[in-house]
């Protein structure tokens, strides 16, 4: 194994061939989303014992981003965000229960800078959000493999999603350097391991058991709040959510051991991060789209770039906008002028940084607006009609100590911070109203995306 000395100076010469008119090789990037993946259920990053020992590979021979947070509690807003480097008001996909908004038709992604470079570009979808057509944050990739069902518990399972990312290298890989984006369903509820994993991770009395939890009917329920879950509920849950995310871990193994059969795993740029987390009564409630709270913003993000990056752990806050730049700095494309986020590079080798990386968050699916400002240590939490809460996320990583009244000093300071912000985005009114079909409709609430509204 080469020193992280041998790949700088190896990429110094990369870097003196561009500038004195060489070509420099650009490498494939395989980007994965495990959709519904909390941080702190890896085990590098406090999980279980042995819940994750493939994502702990990944994350031992990459950079491991401890503090990396979405700008959205779900799936539409967050995984544009990370295409665009755009934060949710900029670049309008989301919108709520009832009016879901399309990511406009002005934005850029980062894959249409890859195409333009001459990037084969296909991406693996399992739920309608990621639908190129109805709502756009795939739009710019040359094809898609979609398949959308009618609930969430006919979806396309992990082992498929991975045959599928490994028979489409095996077909085109060949072609020139590929982004290849991989979105697995799991851990998304409904929470129905395979046995193997159910019968490791599940609570005794569900190890031998079919017993679910997370399907549309219960979901409706909980948020017409006729059904309210109890505790121990929620943790047999929590414990099939476990079997899921090991689940998920073995088939993110399973494509990391595919690349490396195929040769790739050393050549190309591996990205691994979630759209979001999954809140288990943290604060008083269950599942995503509902909160800014830390256990559905922050995710995982682990980038390996054996040929570029040396294994590191960057503690730093970083955020899903400075994907998308990173991404484009490894692999030698020129940045869109539109993206707002930084590139991770210089962090993550060990440069210190210049400027701080605040964190601001949108949305509610369900309810009311709410926005998070994370900046400094601390986070804002703003809800229409309700008062603001503050939470020094350092020394209370959990949010359970609103500090609003007792820090009246910080609490001016982020709301004078995110009214300067704010008032820069009003005038950009971004996000066409997605007009969706009944059939469409009706897909969208088989997989829990409708009934009543959580306040």
């Amino acid at each position: 194994m080469s020193s992280p000395l041998h790949r700088w100076i190896a990429l110094a010469g990369a870097l003196l061939a561009v500038a004195c008119g060489g070509d420099e090789p650009r490498p494939s990037v395989v980007m994965v989303v495990g959709d519904t993946l909390r941080a702190d259920k890896l085990s590098c990053m406090g999980g279980p014992a042995g819940l994750t020992p493939y994502l702990d590979r990944i994350a031992a021979a990459g950079v491991r981003f401890d503090q990396a947070r979405s700008h959205a509690p779900w799936t539409l807003p967050s995984t544009a965000s990370m295409l665009t480097s755009l934060h949710p008001e900029e670049h309008g996909a989301g919108g709520r229960l009832g009016r879901f908004t399309k990511l406009d038709a002005e934005v850029q992604t980062v894959v249409r800078s890859f195409r333009d470079q001459g990037y084969r570009t296909h991406a693996i979808v399992n739920v309608l959000f990621l639908d190129p057509e109805r709502f756009g944050v795939t739009r710019d990739f040359e094809t898609v493999d979609q398949q959308v069902f009618e609930t969430n518990v006919d979806v396309r399972a992990a082992d498929a999603t991975t045959r599928a990312a490994l028979d489409w290298i095996d077909a085109n890989g060949d072609d020139g350097p590929f982004f290849l984006l991989v979105h697995y369903f799991d851990p998304h509820c409904v929470y129905a391991p395979p046995l193997a994993f159910r019968e490791r991770w599940a609570e005794p009395g569900d190890q031998q058991g079919e017993w679910t939890f997370g399907t549309r009917p219960q979901m409706v329920a909980i948020r017409e709040g006729e059904l309210s879950p109890a505790a121990a509920t929620i943790r047999r849950a929590e414990a099939l959510y476990n079997g899921e995310v090991s689940y998920l871990d073995a088939q993110i193994g399973r494509l990391d051991d595919g690349l490396a059969a195929r040769g790739e795993r050393d050549e190309l740029v591996l990205v691994v991060t979630a759209d979001h987390g999954e809140e288990f009564l943290e604060h008083g409630g269950f599942e995503h789209g509902h909160t800014l709270y830390d256990e559905l913003v922050r995710v995982p993000m682990l980038i390996r770039a054996p040929a570029r990056l040396a294994p590191a752990v960057v503690e730093a806050p970083v955020r899903h906008i400075d994907l998308a730049p990173t991404l484009c700095e490894l692999c030698n494309v020129p940045v869109p002028g539109q993206f707002v986020g930084r590139s991770l590079v210089p962090l993550a080798s060990g440069e210190p940084e210049g400027e701080r990386r605040p964190t601001l968050a949108h949305g509610n699916m369900w309810a009311r607006p709410q926005t998070s400002w994370t900046s400094a240590g601390w986070k804002l939490i703003v809800r229409e009609g309700a008062d603001p809460e503050l939470y020094e996320v350092i020394a209370d990583p959990a949010e359970q100590r609103d500090l609003a009244g007792a820090r009246p000093e910080e609490l001016a300071r982020l709301l004078a911070e995110l009214e300067a912000v704010e008032a820069g985005m009003s005038a950009l009114k971004r996000g066409e109203e997605a007009s969706l079909d009944p059939s469409t409709r009706e897909v969208l609430n088989g997989l829990g995306y409708g009934g009543g509204e959580q306040r």
